[in-house]
């Protein structure tokens, strides 16, 4: 797959001739699955249509590469399908384009005749509770993000020696994920997509024991059975 950059996606639609004169043609800000479906609906719906996909990050395929556990490679499978979408002759993929700063959304709009905003929400929802500012308080998202090497969070740097015990507030797959990497075997995790400075500090972390903090209970829990047994086996 061709990967261009900024400079060379701001080059080329400086040139273009005015939309009238062209085929449909598209924009999708945001390169993870559902900037990656659009793209592919697009191309099969409308014959002779370009689509440009961007994203702020250098390389695509958003929580499928930054969310899905390292340890979960059958599931990242669907990159094959994305990565078939910008091969398409008619697609095309831009890395290191931040939508408002690197241009404005009226700028876009100008040279397409449509744009789609597929980059999801990114944010973290805070709780509102006393602590959570704390030194050894993180998200899930960024804990996620570092070891999956994602550029945000490449210096988190968790303290994941001062203490054997880790907390994790959420019973969902997510929270499984979290729980499931703090404590396999740093043998099993090399074999793994895990970033290597991850990995480093997971093969010197203290943690031997984590609470799964829930509001109800394991029978509303929102994890599946498999995510569940895949913990369990590492117990």
């Amino acid at each position: 797959m061709a990967i261009h950059q900024a400079r060379a996606w701001l080059s080329r639609s400086g040139s273009l001739s005015t939309l009238a004169s062209r085929p449909l043609r598209v924009c999708v800000v945001g390169s993870g699955p559902a900037g990656f479906y659009t793209a592919e609906k697009l191309l099969k719906a409308h014959e002779g249509a370009e689509v440009d996909v961007v994203d702020r990050l250098p390389t695509p395929y958003g929580l499928v590469r930054s969310g899905v556990a390292p340890d979960h490679q059958e599931t990242k499978i669907v990159i094959n399908q994305y990565s078939r979408v910008a091969q398409h002759e008619r697609c095309s993929f831009f890395g290191n384009v931040t939508l408002g700063s690197s241009i404005s959304l009226s700028e876009l709009r100008e040279l397409y005749h449509a744009v789609v905003l597929a980059y999801g929400a990114e944010s973290d929802r805070s709780l509102g509770i006393p602590g959570e500012d704390l030194a050894g308080i993180l998200s899930a998202r960024e804990f996620v993000w570092w070891y999956n090497g994602h550029p945000d969070c490449r210096n988190l740097n968790p303290d994941l020696k001062g203490t054997d015990t880790a907390v994790i507030l959420g019973q969902g797959n997510v929270a499984l994920d979290v729980a499931r990497i703090l404590l396999r075997p740093t043998t099993e995790l090399a074999t793994t997509d895990i970033a290597s400075h991850a990995l480093a500090a997971l093969e010197q972390s203290s943690i031997r024991k984590v609470y799964l903090v829930g509001r109800r209970g394991p029978v509303q829990a929102a994890c599946t059975a498999k995510e569940l047994r895949e913990l369990l086996g590492n117990l």
